[in-house]
């Protein structure tokens, strides 16, 4: 497939620059009639677009979501009321399309975005989530034009491309924003919320511990959202379809952004969150033992995990992969807090990270076992609770070892 040569082949750019997808969505004479929610951060994006989309869907609208990156399958990223776009209409659409990406120089994930912005349209949606791919101020999703913009955190992450100190990453971040339209924040921690003074019409701004208020706990395998925004808005122990104590944030940053657009109804809004489904997201696969795949690629969100795992799960063993432009020197002494075991699993991707320099770092931080495997296949013979963790790709591998069946 077209798209498929255009990413593991010669394009992965990272280009910052709107020009060429500007220029193409112009060609096209794309304006679209549906409104837009966009959704960036560091970590919590395909969560709080998860929770987003389906508070929308649950309300009666139909909902086109853009999803980056995928697991395994690339008909995730296009999906319409929960329904990933079918290989028919991928393969007629990129057909359509490929003189536009090729006579624009398009990027995969332009390209991608080029897809969505028509494949919506196209499908009458009344709303459409669009998530980041990376930073904001030049991601390709900026043409989506939103109504509403979500900033979820800022956290190490991209540092080669967004900067290593959390001001530039800020700034980067904070490019999403449409001067007049609604900015959704996850708090007042520095330096998000200093420079969104800075750098936006306060009036715009809609900062959690302000704006409004939520709080949360995890009981067992449930966790559970209390939520206030005013006296029209208030909900309690809302149960949440995502676990884990951050899904806290990211569901109230979706009921801020979303009541926003339209008007929420309580019976719709618990059975939208209660639903609410992301793959590879704490995603349990396999009870005895236990068998959890979590995206979580950076050393926030490992830290996250953990912190949320050692007070509800015993006993569970960290299986982990890296990828060469991330900090996994960062998240490993989080998971030693986890365990004094690790295994380790290198993944069909050109950004893989040679796993015998993993090896060695992990042994000069204390793993008493660190244990390499051939591939990510080796999961199958794992007989004890396994946290399948370091990158979504990783994730994507395990499920498609899960769904060709190799799993009783």
């Amino acid at each position: 497939m077209y798209l498929y040569d255009l990413y593991r082949g010669k394009d992965y750019r990272i280009s910052p620059t709107l020009d060429r997808i500007e220029k193409a969505v112009s060609y096209l004479s794309i304006k679209p009639s549906y409104v837009s929610l966009q959704v960036g951060g560091t970590n919590g994006k395909g969560s709080t677009c998860a929770f987003s989309e389906s508070l929308l869907r649950n309300h009666g609208y139909r909902v086109g979501w853009f999803v980056s990156p995928h697991l395994f399958d690339e008909k995730e990223r296009w999906r319409v009321n929960g329904r990933k776009i079918s290989q028919e209409e991928l393969s007629l659409y990129v057909k359509e399309l490929k003189p536009i990406f090729e006579r624009f120089d398009l990027t995969y994930f332009e390209a991608c975005t080029l897809l969505a912005l028509r494949y919506f349209e196209d499908q009458k949606v009344d709303f459409a989530v669009f998530e980041v791919g990376m930073g904001g101020r030049w991601d390709a999703t900026k043409v989506c034009e939103p109504e509403v913009c979500v900033i979820t955190n800022i956290e190490r992450d991209h540092t080669r491309w967004l900067g290593s100190d959390c001001e530039s990453r800020a700034v980067e971040k904070l490019g999403i924003y449409r001067r007049g339209k609604p900015l959704v924040l996850c708090s007042m921690r520095f330096p998000l919320y200093p420079k969104a003074l800075e750098l936006c019409d306060h009036s715009d701004l809609h900062v959690a511990g302000i704006d409004f208020f939520s709080n949360g706990y995890v009981k067992g395998r449930q966790t559970y959202l209390q939520f206030y925004q005013d006296e029209k808005v208030r909900y309690e122990d809302i149960p949440l379809g995502l676990w884990g104590r951050w899904q806290v944030d990211n569901a109230s940053l979706a009921l801020r952004a979303v009541s926003l657009l339209i008007e929420l109804k309580e019976s719709r809004v618990r059975e939208a969150l209660k639903n609410t489904y992301w793959e590879g997201r704490m995603e349990i696969v396999r009870e005895d033992p236990l068998l959890i795949l979590d995206g979580a690629h950076n050393p926030d969100a490992v830290k996250r995990i953990v912190r949320d795992i050692k007070g509800h799960i015993e006993n569970i063993t960290p299986l982990f992969t890296a990828l060469k432009d991330k900090e996994w020197e960062l998240s490993l002494p989080y998971l030693r807090e986890l365990s004094y075991r690790i295994y380790l699993t290198p993944i069909r991707h050109h950004r893989c990270e040679d796993m015998e320099k993993v090896y060695a770092k992990a042994k000069e931080l204390g793993f008493k076992e660190v244990i390499l495997l051939n591939s990510s296949e080796d999961v199958l013979e794992l007989k004890e609770n396994i946290l399948v963790l370091g990158s979504l790709y990783l994730v994507g591998e395990v499920k498609e070892v899960l769904e060709l069946g190799k799993v009783g």
